[in-house]
């Protein structure tokens, strides 16, 4: 995993996949470059909807609530987190009691806000991990919610949490979720993102936790054939960083039962069912050749994320659980805080932020500008032909 200039990159290699990653969903809502964070109005807006968020009227609340998520989604900004961490936390922690709808959205805050400083969030994210834990695990609760708690605990933990009590504790309620969720088409993506977090934690859990998780491959092979194209993926991607993480740790790692997962692997790579909708298999042969390039060749496929200037190569099978993890977190927030969040940065090697100049800025709007006008007058001339009044005779 590393960051390079997007100009320098020319790489043709055809095991290089690239991916362009574009912020559509806060430039939606805040235009191209959003308000400054230095700006005193989205700084005194953002205090009032975190006082807003322990209003009585609920629907205050979940204004609030969702204010201060596409803030932390769209923005930088650190030293607000901070300054206001123990309000965030406490009202983070009444909020996982109320309504499914409030447990929900105070989850992924509690997420973005653990993305924003760290370790700094401090001990007091103990409760609401636990809280999260009962609630990954509490099969009355929906299969959405029961997700969006096992992506909080995988972000929160990874990047916050120094008890390695509860990293342990983490990671052994989402290996009870993905192992004994009943598979069907609704519940793919609980399993799917339960597996992901499991597998996440696992970077920081000690080697007792790790050499169980090798115990887990027999199980997770038998997921390769299931009905459902989303657990099949998640389960080959899973083998592949479990493998990649024993092969780091242990010199000549190879798989307790790996004849049996390679055969699984070489079938899903050619799979032709009729069954199958094209556009499933397409997905299926791409995702399960990278894995058994991964286990079988030891040679993982590099995934470019171009931006700006930049560009991050994902080139191990934990750099690209980490994105996936994030932009399942972020959505369209990814650029933003690859370009500016300096733990996000750390988290990829990015180094440190590359600023960009105002003349580059200015520049830029000045050529959307021109080819505003020229799309303008374009658009005029053709419209001028197209009338019959102005045809010579």
């Amino acid at each position: 995993m590393r960051s390079v200039q997007a100009a320098e990159e020319s790489d043709s290699d055809d095991s290089v996949a690239t991916h362009f990653t574009v912020d559509e969903d806060m430039r939606s809502v805040q235009g191209d470059e959003g308000e400054d964070v230095d700006s005193p109005n989205l700084m005194d807006n953002l205090a009032e909807n975190v006082e807003n968020a322990s209003h009585k009227n609920i629907s205050i609340r979940m204004a609030a609530l969702r204010n201060i998520q596409m803030a932390f989604c769209s923005q930088y900004i650190p030293e607000f987190v901070v300054k206001w961490r123990l309000t965030l936390i406490e009202l983070i922690s009444k909020n996982l009691r109320k309504t499914d709808e409030e447990i929900a959205i105070s989850a992924v805050v509690l997420a973005l806000a653990s993305l924003q400083i760290g370790e700094e969030m401090g001990a007091d994210i103990e409760d609401c991990l636990s809280t999260l834990r009962a609630l990954v695990t509490d099969p009355s609760k929906s299969e959405q919610l029961r997700s969006l708690c096992a992506l909080s605990i995988a972000v929160t933990t990874h990047v916050a949490s120094v008890n390695d009590d509860s990293v342990a504790a983490s990671i052994k309620s989402l290996r009870s979720v993905w192992a004994t969720v009943k598979l069907t088409a609704h519940s793919a993506r609980l399993y799917s993102t339960s597996l992901q977090s499991w597998s996440l934690l696992l970077q920081d859990a000690d080697g007792t936790t790790v050499n169980s998780a090798f115990g887990e491959f027999s199980k997770l092979a038998s997921f390769l054939e299931a009905d459902q194209l989303d657990i099949r993926i998640a389960t080959g991607e899973a083998l592949a960083f479990l493998y990649e993480l024993g092969s780091q740790s242990r010199p000549g790692f190879r798989l307790p039962n790996h004849q049996q997962i390679v055969e699984l692997l070489d079938s899903l790579c050619s799979d032709s069912s009729k069954g199958k909708a094209k556009r499933d298999k397409r997905a299926q042969r791409l995702t399960f050749r990278q894995v058994y390039s991964s286990i079988v060749e030891k040679d993982t496929p590099s995934l470019t994320i171009k931006f700006n200037r930049e560009a991050l190569v994902l080139d191990s099978c934990a750099s690209k659980l980490l994105y996936d993890v994030c932009c399942e977190l972020l959505h369209g927030g990814i650029v933003r805080q690859l370009q500016r969040n300096e733990l996000v940065r750390e988290l990829f090697d990015m180094g440190p932020v590359v600023e960009v100049d105002q003349f580059e800025k200015v520049n830029k709007f000045a050529r959307m500008a021109a080819l505003d006008a020229a799309s303008k007058h374009r658009n005029q001339v053709r419209g001028k032909q197209r009338d019959k009044r102005n045809v010579v005779l």
